[in-house]
């Protein structure tokens, strides 16, 4: 079988609407290892889904899904990393397609927020994740993963997260005096109301960049992170809120990632969901493709 996303045969760029990167890093990884084997497993489960969404009645795939070689980084300079990222980012943005990014620890997404921003003047982030991610430093680094989020408002974007059930207080205060760039969204909080269309409703109109952290998930779903939280989401309320989300007429999609996946083998039943979860963004931003096409 090829490998490729789904093991359909190499699809040629131009013909594609969207575009796979795998970013296989792992640098700074402070509990649970393996996320640098994340996107291989990723992409060789994903051969084992159904071309057919029977949820959306189409088949996504036709859209062109485009598998780019794995990007070979330098893991021992997250500087010399987080610019590598930026730079490919950079050059794929310009051909408008919707990339897909495979990682690999969270500290990619602030490499390809970076990326982005050459071709996007502004946009939102929306973050899925148990953990903040706001510290300013951890481990003595500056780029831990656990730092992630606290680069991205960095970079004058607003950011919202969703899911958190873990944080340190120095992230909580830095919360309380930085309310109008971050909104944090507590699990505790979430589960006491219809979340998937709530928030939704409050989330601002424009352009929104999406991170998927898999720690997000329950553990019983997604056990395979590298620091699993107790209380996490499942999978119907969350499609749900994707699907609120990727088809409100005044939200646009413009790129998404998934990282923090921690396989143990190859065929891991964590790797096949993440692949599931992945194609089924594919699905909803292609029905928006469909809605647009109509116009």
């Amino acid at each position: 079988m090829e490998n490729n996303f789904l093991g359909i045969k190499n699809t040629s760029f131009k013909s594609s609407k969207f575009l796979i990167l795998s970013i296989p890093v792992e640098l700074t990884t402070s509990f649970g290892k393996g996320t640098q084997f994340a996107p291989e497993n990723i992409i060789f489960s994903s051969k084992q889904l159904e071309f057919f969404d029977e949820q959306f009645k189409i088949e996504p795939y036709k859209y062109g899904i485009k598998t780019l070689e794995p990007l070979q980084i330098d893991v021992k300079n997250s500087h010399s990393m987080l610019k590598k990222i930026e730079n490919s980012i950079k050059k794929l943005i310009k051909e408008r397609k919707i990339i897909i990014s495979i990682g690999g620890e969270h500290t990619i997404t602030y490499g390809i927020i970076k990326g982005f921003k050459h071709f996007y003047e502004n946009f939102n982030v929306l973050i899925l994740d148990a953990h903040a991610d706001l510290r300013d430093k951890y481990q003595n680094s500056k780029f831990s993963h656990a730092c992630v989020s606290r680069r991205i408002t960095e970079e004058d974007l607003k950011v919202h997260i969703l899911g958190v059930r873990n944080m340190s207080k120095e992230e909580f205060l830095f919360t309380e005096s930085n309310k109008e760039n971050i909104k944090i969204f507590y699990s505790y909080q979430m589960k006491k109301t219809d979340w998937r269309k709530e928030i939704v409703e409050k989330l601002p109109s424009g352009k929104y960049y999406l991170s998927i952290d898999a720690d997000f998930f329950d553990p019983s779903l997604i056990p395979e992170v590298g620091t699993p939280e107790p209380g996490g989401f499942f999978w119907d309320e969350t499609i749900e809120f994707f699907e609120n989300f990727i088809l409100r007429k005044d939200i646009e999609l413009i790129g998404f990632d998934f990282v923090e996946l921690s396989p143990k083998r190859l065929d891991s039943p964590s790797s096949f969901i993440s692949a599931k979860i992945i194609y089924k963004l594919i699905g909803l931003l292609s029905l928006n493709e469909d809605k647009n096409h109509r116009k």
